[in-house]
Protein backbone atom coordinates (compact mmCIF):
# COMPACT_ATOMS: atom_id res chain seq x y z
CA UNK A 1 0.00 0.00 0.00
CA UNK A 2 2.87 2.55 0.71
CA UNK A 3 4.58 1.71 -2.60
CA UNK A 4 1.24 2.37 -4.71
CA UNK A 5 0.86 5.65 -7.15
CA UNK A 6 -2.14 7.34 -9.16
CA UNK A 7 -1.87 8.05 -12.11
CA UNK A 8 -3.89 11.34 -13.32
CA UNK A 9 -4.09 11.64 -17.10
CA UNK A 10 -5.53 14.41 -19.11
CA UNK A 11 -7.27 13.55 -22.45
CA UNK A 12 -8.01 16.61 -24.80
CA UNK A 13 -10.91 14.97 -26.81
CA UNK A 14 -11.41 16.07 -30.46
CA UNK A 15 -14.43 18.99 -29.85
CA UNK A 16 -17.73 17.61 -29.40
CA UNK A 17 -16.70 13.80 -29.07
CA UNK A 18 -19.32 11.30 -27.28
CA UNK A 19 -17.95 8.91 -25.58
CA UNK A 20 -21.51 7.44 -25.05
CA UNK A 21 -22.05 6.61 -29.05
CA UNK A 22 -20.44 4.96 -32.38
CA UNK A 23 -16.83 4.78 -32.91
CA UNK A 24 -15.87 6.67 -30.46
CA UNK A 25 -18.08 4.97 -27.82
CA UNK A 26 -16.29 1.95 -28.46
CA UNK A 27 -12.48 3.44 -28.81
CA UNK A 28 -12.81 4.80 -25.45
CA UNK A 29 -14.52 1.36 -23.98
CA UNK A 30 -11.78 -0.43 -25.11
CA UNK A 31 -9.03 2.01 -23.37
CA UNK A 32 -11.09 1.64 -20.18
CA UNK A 33 -11.26 -2.01 -20.42
CA UNK A 34 -7.81 -2.59 -21.22
CA UNK A 35 -6.43 -0.45 -18.53
CA UNK A 36 -8.44 -2.25 -15.60
CA UNK A 37 -6.66 -5.74 -17.00
CA UNK A 38 -3.72 -4.43 -15.99
CA UNK A 39 -1.59 -6.55 -13.44
CA UNK A 40 -1.69 -4.24 -10.55
CA UNK A 41 -4.48 -2.14 -11.15
CA UNK A 42 -5.84 -0.86 -7.95
CA UNK A 43 -8.87 1.76 -9.19
CA UNK A 44 -9.58 3.40 -11.68
CA UNK A 45 -11.95 6.57 -12.32
CA UNK A 46 -12.58 8.80 -14.80
CA UNK A 47 -14.82 11.81 -16.29
CA UNK A 48 -15.09 15.34 -18.15
CA UNK A 49 -13.15 18.75 -16.60
CA UNK A 50 -16.70 20.56 -15.79
CA UNK A 51 -14.98 23.53 -17.02
CA UNK A 52 -13.66 22.05 -19.86
CA UNK A 53 -16.14 19.73 -21.19
CA UNK A 54 -13.80 18.34 -23.82
CA UNK A 55 -10.68 16.73 -21.33
CA UNK A 56 -11.51 13.55 -19.94
CA UNK A 57 -9.60 13.52 -17.07
CA UNK A 58 -8.62 9.84 -15.25
CA UNK A 59 -6.98 8.43 -12.19
CA UNK A 60 -5.36 4.95 -12.59
CA UNK A 61 -4.76 3.69 -9.40
CA UNK A 62 -1.43 1.13 -9.20
CA UNK A 63 -0.17 -1.11 -6.48
CA UNK A 64 3.66 -0.01 -7.73
CA UNK A 65 4.54 2.84 -10.48
CA UNK A 66 6.84 -0.15 -11.77
CA UNK A 67 3.11 -1.72 -12.72
CA UNK A 68 2.58 1.04 -15.16
CA UNK A 69 5.33 0.94 -16.55
CA UNK A 70 5.93 -2.64 -17.31
CA UNK A 71 2.11 -1.63 -19.11
CA UNK A 72 3.61 0.63 -21.44
CA UNK A 73 6.35 -1.68 -22.30
CA UNK A 74 3.81 -4.60 -23.64
CA UNK A 75 3.72 -5.09 -27.24
CA UNK A 76 0.17 -4.07 -27.33
CA UNK A 77 0.51 -0.77 -25.73
CA UNK A 78 1.15 0.91 -29.11
CA UNK A 79 -1.98 -0.20 -30.27
CA UNK A 80 -3.73 1.12 -27.32
CA UNK A 81 -2.24 4.45 -28.03
CA UNK A 82 -3.30 4.22 -31.61
CA UNK A 83 -6.74 3.42 -31.04
CA UNK A 84 -6.84 5.81 -28.27
CA UNK A 85 -5.48 8.54 -30.68
CA UNK A 86 -8.54 8.43 -32.55
CA UNK A 87 -10.67 10.46 -30.12
CA UNK A 88 -8.19 12.78 -28.96
CA UNK A 89 -7.51 16.03 -30.69
CA UNK A 90 -4.06 16.70 -29.02
CA UNK A 91 -1.63 14.40 -26.73
CA UNK A 92 -2.45 13.07 -23.58
CA UNK A 93 -0.51 14.02 -20.69
CA UNK A 94 0.33 11.80 -17.31
CA UNK A 95 2.09 11.96 -14.04
CA UNK A 96 2.00 9.91 -10.96
CA UNK A 97 0.55 11.02 -7.45
CA UNK A 98 1.78 9.19 -4.37
CA UNK A 99 -2.16 9.44 -2.42
CA UNK A 100 -2.29 10.07 0.22
CA UNK A 101 -0.11 12.19 2.11
CA UNK A 102 -0.44 12.25 6.08
CA UNK A 103 -3.01 9.41 6.15
CA UNK A 104 -6.26 8.38 4.64
CA UNK A 105 -9.30 10.85 4.30
CA UNK A 106 -12.20 9.88 6.08
CA UNK A 107 -14.23 9.42 2.88
CA UNK A 108 -13.31 9.18 -0.59
CA UNK A 109 -13.86 12.63 -2.62
CA UNK A 110 -13.28 10.79 -5.92
CA UNK A 111 -17.14 9.17 -5.14
CA UNK A 112 -18.49 12.09 -4.33
CA UNK A 113 -20.96 14.02 -6.98
CA UNK A 114 -18.19 16.26 -7.50
CA UNK A 115 -14.67 16.12 -7.11
CA UNK A 116 -12.86 19.75 -6.94
CA UNK A 117 -9.01 19.12 -8.23
CA UNK A 118 -6.22 21.33 -7.10
CA UNK A 119 -2.96 21.77 -8.83
CA UNK A 120 -0.25 23.82 -6.27
CA UNK A 121 2.91 24.18 -7.67
CA UNK A 122 6.40 25.12 -5.65
CA UNK A 123 9.69 25.81 -5.93
CA UNK A 124 12.17 22.77 -6.12
CA UNK A 125 13.28 23.79 -2.79
CA UNK A 126 9.67 23.33 -1.33
CA UNK A 127 10.16 21.21 1.83
CA UNK A 128 7.42 18.48 1.26
CA UNK A 129 7.26 17.55 5.48
CA UNK A 130 6.50 21.06 5.71
CA UNK A 131 3.68 21.70 3.40
CA UNK A 132 2.30 18.24 4.13
CA UNK A 133 2.07 19.61 7.87
CA UNK A 134 0.00 22.97 6.29
CA UNK A 135 -2.00 20.34 4.37
CA UNK A 136 -3.29 18.63 7.43
CA UNK A 137 -3.65 21.43 9.29
CA UNK A 138 -6.58 22.49 6.60
CA UNK A 139 -8.10 19.05 6.75
CA UNK A 140 -7.91 18.86 10.48
CA UNK A 141 -9.47 22.31 10.51
CA UNK A 142 -11.88 22.06 7.83
CA UNK A 143 -13.35 18.90 9.60
CA UNK A 144 -14.50 21.10 12.60
CA UNK A 145 -16.68 23.41 10.90
CA UNK A 146 -20.21 23.01 11.51
CA UNK A 147 -22.18 21.63 7.81
CA UNK A 148 -19.51 21.89 5.93
CA UNK A 149 -20.83 20.14 2.72
CA UNK A 150 -17.09 18.50 2.13
CA UNK A 151 -17.14 14.87 1.29
CA UNK A 152 -13.39 13.71 1.62
CA UNK A 153 -10.17 15.04 1.22
CA UNK A 154 -6.84 13.98 -0.60
CA UNK A 155 -3.29 15.30 -1.38
CA UNK A 156 0.02 14.27 -2.68
CA UNK A 157 3.38 14.78 -4.48
CA UNK A 158 3.82 14.05 -7.97
CA UNK A 159 6.99 11.82 -8.36
CA UNK A 160 7.43 13.91 -11.59
CA UNK A 161 8.94 17.46 -11.43
CA UNK A 162 6.64 19.92 -13.12
CA UNK A 163 6.78 23.77 -14.61
CA UNK A 164 4.56 26.73 -13.88
CA UNK A 165 5.02 30.35 -15.74
CA UNK A 166 5.70 31.85 -11.85
CA UNK A 167 8.26 29.49 -11.47
CA UNK A 168 10.78 30.86 -14.30
CA UNK A 169 11.33 30.06 -17.86
CA UNK A 170 12.82 26.25 -17.62
CA UNK A 171 12.15 25.74 -13.77
CA UNK A 172 11.07 22.33 -12.88
CA UNK A 173 9.20 22.52 -9.70
CA UNK A 174 7.23 20.76 -7.42
CA UNK A 175 3.21 20.00 -7.88
CA UNK A 176 0.86 18.92 -4.69
CA UNK A 177 -2.55 17.52 -6.51
CA UNK A 178 -5.23 17.56 -3.81
CA UNK A 179 -8.84 16.62 -3.98
CA UNK A 180 -11.55 17.28 -2.25
CA UNK A 181 -15.59 16.09 -2.99
CA UNK A 182 -18.42 17.90 -2.96
CA UNK A 183 -22.26 17.29 -3.60
CA UNK A 184 -22.39 20.28 -6.14
CA UNK A 185 -19.94 22.51 -7.57
CA UNK A 186 -22.48 25.20 -6.28
CA UNK A 187 -21.86 24.16 -2.88
CA UNK A 188 -18.10 24.91 -2.95
CA UNK A 189 -18.27 27.63 -4.79
CA UNK A 190 -20.55 28.68 -1.89
CA UNK A 191 -18.16 27.29 0.56
CA UNK A 192 -15.26 29.76 -0.40
CA UNK A 193 -17.53 33.09 -0.09
CA UNK A 194 -17.75 31.93 3.89
CA UNK A 195 -15.99 33.92 6.45
CA UNK A 196 -14.50 30.18 7.83
CA UNK A 197 -13.17 29.30 4.23
CA UNK A 198 -11.10 32.44 4.90
CA UNK A 199 -9.71 31.30 8.30
CA UNK A 200 -7.87 27.96 6.47
CA UNK A 201 -7.41 28.79 3.43
CA UNK A 202 -3.97 30.17 4.37
CA UNK A 203 -2.75 26.34 4.80
CA UNK A 204 -3.71 25.26 1.60
CA UNK A 205 -2.13 28.26 -0.33
CA UNK A 206 0.96 28.87 1.95
CA UNK A 207 4.29 28.79 -0.10
CA UNK A 208 2.94 28.04 -3.42
CA UNK A 209 3.73 29.88 -6.47
CA UNK A 210 0.63 29.12 -8.66
CA UNK A 211 -2.63 27.04 -8.04
CA UNK A 212 -4.38 25.71 -10.60
CA UNK A 213 -8.53 24.54 -9.46
CA UNK A 214 -11.41 22.89 -11.63
CA UNK A 215 -13.87 20.46 -10.95
CA UNK A 216 -14.80 16.61 -11.98
CA UNK A 217 -18.03 14.16 -11.85
CA UNK A 218 -15.72 10.93 -12.01
CA UNK A 219 -17.25 7.77 -12.62
CA UNK A 220 -15.70 4.59 -11.20
CA UNK A 221 -15.09 1.77 -13.88
CA UNK A 222 -15.25 -1.84 -12.65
Amino acid sequence: MADSVTEIVYLPLKEGTDLESGDAKSAWQDTLKTIASQDGLESLFWGRQIESKDTVQMLVKWDHIDSHTVFTKKPEYQPFLEKLGTILGGPPFLFHVKLPAGGAADANPFTAPVTECVSAYFDPSQSEEEYNTNFNNFRSEAAKIPNVEAIGLEGGWSVETHQHENLGEGVDGKLFAAFIGWPTVDSHMAFRKTEDFGKIIGHLRGGTKGIKMWHVAFTQYK
